[in-house]
């Protein structure tokens, strides 16, 4: 998990005089991918802090399940061994009817043109509609550039509430363009800002008033600070990021502003044991449409909770799992999983009125089949017994980590 340098002469706080790398396992991946991550050029001089953060934002690219660093006289050795990138996307959850299941196929190509570069699309049913979705995004852990992200949505959902008949169905069609900046050495500290828009549309409205059609756009500032090291079993470290989401809605006049603090931690109990989790707390102005609201449910949220029922104008949530894993094979693991989930939320009326607020809870084990020679896949299978704010069994089958 760290580098191998203190054996070979470069010790904390005293530099080291490097000009050349050279990299082994390289298969589809550019030497360039690999070496911009460095903090400068060679030659020069580099501390051992320095190369600790190369290594961890080579594993971060999540293109190598093995990485191992070195120095061998003024040379850098970097030794990887690469993923197959290209990976399906299938994800299933039950639902308390058939209309109210999820499932979701699509493709993604984690590494395009061995750039660390993402390009993947999905179709997804959920809410009672069919969803698209494409994009690609640049990796964002190099010093010297900005990174952009592009992603492209088609979306129709039926809007529901838990306790009232009323419905309609929302369409939206839109995009974002991200920017994100230069990740410096000497600081934790990523920014990045969003450019969204859409074009929403309301149809097929069932005992409530209709809400106005119109277009959104909004510029979303975000703020992360990083000290997470992504591995396949046994992640380490801990990440913060903090969106503001200041957007208007043209044609209804309605301001729509959103804030979120997502928080990710890994922390290890043994090679490879660890607790993981992932919270999230965030709200929404009320501007008196509901469409302008959160979604917790079992996709993102209480494993358990129906997808499309609570419409909130705040929500928190955290996710805790206790995860275990057992090498069966070379680039095989079986990884055992318990896990609770719980939050609490304030749900919008069909009128765009708040509600009380709710509390939920559940627990529940799962399993995963880990091939670690695969970019970001594996076999997850999930049984969760949602004991409020009431009673519900789940099953999730997916190909990804719930978080």
């Amino acid at each position: 998990m760290s580098c191998v340098l203190a054996a070979n002469g470069m010790a904390d706080g005293e530099p080291a005089w490097l000009d050349t790398m050279q990299i082994e396992g390289l298969i589809h991946t550019k030497h360039d991918t690999v070496s911009r991550l460095l903090s400068r050029p060679f030659p020069g001089e580099f501390t051992r802090s320095e190369i600790e953060e190369f290594e961890r934002r080579v594993r971060n690219l999540s293109l190598f399940d093995y990485v191992r660093v070195t120095r061998d006289g003024s040379m850098l050795r970097v030794d990887v061994q690469e993923k197959i990138t290209l990976a399906p996307i299938l994800n299933f959850t039950s639902g308390t009817s058939v209309k109210d299941l999820n499932a979701t196929v699509g493709l993604v190509e984690y590494n395009l043109f061995g750039a660390g570069t993402q390009l993947g699309g999905q179709f997804n049913y959920s809410q009672r509609g069919p969803n698209v979705d494409v994009w690609l995004s640049q990796h964002p852990f190099a010093p010297d550039r900005w990174a952009k992200e592009i992603k492209g949505s088609y979306n129709v959902n039926s809007i529901r509430f838990a306790d009232s008949a009323s419905t309609w169905n929302r369409q939206r069609m839109g995009g974002e363009l991200e920017f994100k900046g230069p990740y410096r050495y000497g600081s934790p500290l990523r920014y990045e800002v969003v450019v969204r828009v859409y074009r929403e549309m309301i149809e097929d409205v069932n005992g409530a008033r209709r809400q106005p059609d119109g277009y959104y756009v909004g510029v979303i500032p975000e703020l992360t600070w990083d000290k997470y090291h992504w591995h396949d079993l046994v992640p380490t470290g801990y990440r913060f990021a903090l969106e503001l989401r200041p957007g208007f809605f043209f044609g209804a006049n309605q301001q729509r502003h959103e804030a979120k603090l997502r928080y990710l931690h890994g922390i290890p109990l043994g090679p490879t044991t660890v607790v993981m989790l992932n919270g999230v707390a965030e709200a929404v102005n009320a501007s008196g449409n509901p469409n302008h609201s959160l979604l917790i449910g079992s996709i993102a949220g209480v494993r358990g909770l129906s997808d499309n029922l609570y419409r909130n104008r705040a929500q928190a949530y955290m996710n805790l799992e206790l995860r275990h894993a057992v090498q069966v094979a070379p680039r095989w693991a079986i990884q055992g999983v318990l896990f609770s989930d719980f939050g609490a939320f304030q749900s919008f009326t069909e009128e765009g009125g708040p509600r009380d607020w709710l509390g939920a809870v559940n627990a529940g084990a799962g399993i995963r089949i880990v091939p670690t020679f695969l970019a970001n896949t594996l076999l997850r299978v999930d049984v969760a017994h949602l004991f409020s704010p009431s009673p519900n069994s789940l099953v999730q089958i997916g190909i990804t980590q719930y978080f």
